[in-house]
């Protein structure tokens, strides 16, 4: 369902059937995606996000992503920015280049009321919807960038941490040891910054890499996929794999080789 364009955004509700796979590709211009149905599992850039009802999220400009939607069908409403609004605004630099998911409620609140100003399309939506949008815009910006330049530097080193060596499984201990903080405090720092917790984060890796063995070498044995990123046995690299993704490994790799 779509509505006639307008000067400062393009609006349209999508609706995805399950386990649909978008490959990897980038959008030309900033947009919101608010999830109204269903939910799914995407890589943006080098970090894993998940998509889940009630969310909204921003991506910007030319961004790799790729999205792997769920075992149910998902509606999303896609709210992207005209080429006559980046240029309405470039002066005031507020719109980020990082991609950012919102589960507080008020940013899909917002892009719900914007999406009704579009539909309604009278004399006054215009006014409506750049209004509204510009406060979407500034919610991103101060619950967004604020956050990032605050991460301090050993917490950056803990994750970076967690990236390299996630096969390995290393405790929060000494995670915490190498830090020389508190183990809760780690977790809780942690959690705050980057929005997962450090044990789900290391699984996220975990999974990644599995995805990249997988690619780049199609016939190796599932087996030796969970042992060579971490997992116990295969049985819980599978379930740990469809928790993240929604797909079975053995659905990826079919896909992979049909793509």
């Amino acid at each position: 369902m779509e509505s006639s364009g307008m000067q400062f955004v393009t609006a349209k509700e999508v609706q995805f059937k399950p386990k649909t796979i978008l490959p990897n590709h980038v959008h030309s211009k900033p947009y919101f995606c608010c999830i109204l149905k269903g939910s799914y599992a995407g890589k943006y850039g080098s970090k894993f996000q998940e998509g889940r009802p009630a969310e909204t999220v921003f991506r910007p400009a030319g961004e790799p992503h790729s999205v792997r939607f769920h075992d149910v069908a998902t509606n999303i409403l896609v709210i992207e920015f005209t080429l006559s609004f980046l240029r309405r605004i470039a002066e005031h630099r507020c719109v980020p280049d990082v991609s950012s998911n919102f589960s507080n409620g008020k940013l899909t609140w917002l892009a719900k009321r914007l999406w009704s100003e579009y539909l309604l399309g009278d004399s006054c939506s215009s006014l409506a919807v750049e209004g509204i949008l510009m406060e979407m815009l500034a919610q991103v910006t101060r619950q967004h960038a604020p956050a990032v330049q605050r991460i301090p530097a050993w917490l950056t080193q803990v994750k970076q941490q967690l990236e390299e060596t996630c096969e390995q499984g290393l405790s929060v201990g000494i995670l915490a040891k190498t830090a020389d903080v508190h183990p809760v405090y780690l977790v809780t720092a942690f959690k705050k910054a980057f929005r997962t917790t450090p044990g789900e984060f290391q699984r996220h890796m975990r999974i990644r890499k599995a995805e990249q063995l997988m690619s780049k070498t199609p016939g190796i044995p599932l087996s030796e996929v969970a042992l060579a990123t971490g997992f116990f046995d295969q049985s819980h690299f599978s379930r740990a794999f469809r928790q993240v993704t929604g797909f079975t490994p053995s659905s990826f790799r079919q896909n992979c080789s049909k793509s």
